[in-house]
């Protein structure tokens, strides 16, 4: 790592790591050395050489997004309100793996005959976010709202704003749950995932499974509506830049409220043009307990995320209808429902979610079965009205 520091820190002879966090799709080192304390995120392509090509290319634009996230498009922002880290350097080389011109939502090709990661990669140097900053899993409502109200701040930062838009368009990615970044096997394996998941968690609640039984053909049958609905261009109206990846561990909350810099946004590998609302529906499933959704919950945290948006964008003369706000959140949850469904519970049992029951960056939903219930309870709710929205057949039901 010390040729990657040389790069900022030319004097630096070597460094003490505080903390490391190895992910899935990248590697993060907290060090110091003499006065400087800074976070490495590292993408080293030959350890993720051995995933599918699907997923590998995945992972480089995972890499590529953000690096071009912090060095394009966070200056076009200003001063709009935004709390990211201070970024000292980002870069990336995909040379040979991944064109310049090629976007991460293009339809996957075929694995290229002759490649090779070694050399490839990217890395960026931050800031370390320390005291009084904290991260946790899940959070109150009250933290909740402070989440949100920050992702309120990007959304409305970049609310409509066709030029901007138009560039993150050719530059970045669409969020992490995002139809056209997955591997296509999710979305052909519905039918199967939603078999294996019911038939582990069918008795805890056989009403509900008895009703849903046919979830997975649904969601399969309208995961492409859907994915188009909650999908707008850099024209479009209600159109904004989504973190695309929005769960409570990416953001750090200050203690008691004692930073006026507030809740500082982290991870911006799966940003892109797309609705405010796939953030939301994502952030309170990953991240709220389903007692704290329930009697209300959830509409009080929807609501204060509309007021806050509302009164960033009144400065602008915009605005966000509730009406339309509300249709947008329930095609997105069932969206998130979609990946989940295919990426995460299509192996889930109750033996994987007690092993992962205490780790806070697996989403809620995968580790606490009070929270998946509630989720499926809400899901088939809201499935149900786009049913009848696509149908034609329209009744007013809930949110």
């Amino acid at each position: 790592m010390l040729p990657v520091l040389h790069q900022v820190f030319p004097s630096a002879s070597g460094y003490e790591t505080v903390a490391s966090v190895v992910q899935a799709n990248a590697e993060g080192h907290r060090l110091i050395f003499g006065e400087e304390d800074v976070f490495l995120k590292q993408v080293e392509a030959p350890k993720y050489a051995s995933k599918s090509w699907p997923d590998f290319r995945r992972t480089m634009m995972y890499l590529r997004t953000e690096v071009r996230f912090y060095n394009e498009i966070v200056p076009d922002l200003g001063q709009r309100g935004l709390s990211t880290p201070k970024i000292f350097k980002a870069h990336y080389d995909l040379d040979g793996l991944i064109g310049e011109g090629e976007k991460a939502t293009d339809q996957t090709r075929e694995e290229p005959k002759h490649w090779s990661a070694e050399g490839k990669g990217g890395y960026i140097i931050m800031e370390s976010i320390t005291e009084p900053y904290f991260q946790t899993s899940p959070i109150t409502l009250d933290q909740a709202k402070e989440t949100l109200s920050a992702v309120a701040d990007l959304h409305a930062s970049a609310w409509e704003d066709r030029s901007l838009l138009q560039k993150s368009e050719k530059l970045l990615s669409r969020g992490s749950y995002h139809l056209k970044t997955r591997n296509p096997k999710e979305l052909a394996g519905m039918k199967q995932a939603w078999e294996n998941f019911s038939s582990n968690f069918g008795d805890l609640n056989p009403s509900l499974f008895e009703r849903t039984k046919d979830m997975g053909e649904r969601i399969q049958r309208l995961a492409e509506y859907i994915s188009d609905e909650v999908s707008p261009g850099p024209n479009d109206q209600f159109a904004t830049l989504a973190h695309g990846d929005f769960k409570s561990m990416n953001c750090f909350l200050p203690k008691n409220g004692s930073e006026s810099r507030g809740v500082v946004l982290v991870d911006f590998a799966s940003t892109g043009v797309g609705l405010g609302m796939s953030d939301v529906a994502m952030h309170i499933h990953h991240a709220v307990r389903p007692v704290d959704l329930a009697n209300g919950g959830e509409e009080e945290l929807l609501d204060h995320y509309l007021q806050t948006l509302e009164d960033r964008l009144a400065t602008k003369n915009q605005s966000y209808p509730r009406e339309v706000a509300l249709r947008h959140y329930r095609l997105a949850v069932a969206d998130y429902f979609r990946f989940f469904l295919g990426r995460f519970w299509k192996s889930a049992t109750p033996e994987t979610f007690e092993k992962k029951k205490n780790s806070k960056n697996t989403a809620l939903i995968n580790r606490d079965v009070d929270a998946a219930i509630a989720f499926l309870d809400r899901v088939d709710r809201y499935v149900d009205q786009i049913e009848r929205e696509k149908t034609g057949y329209q009744e007013e039901g809930d949110l």
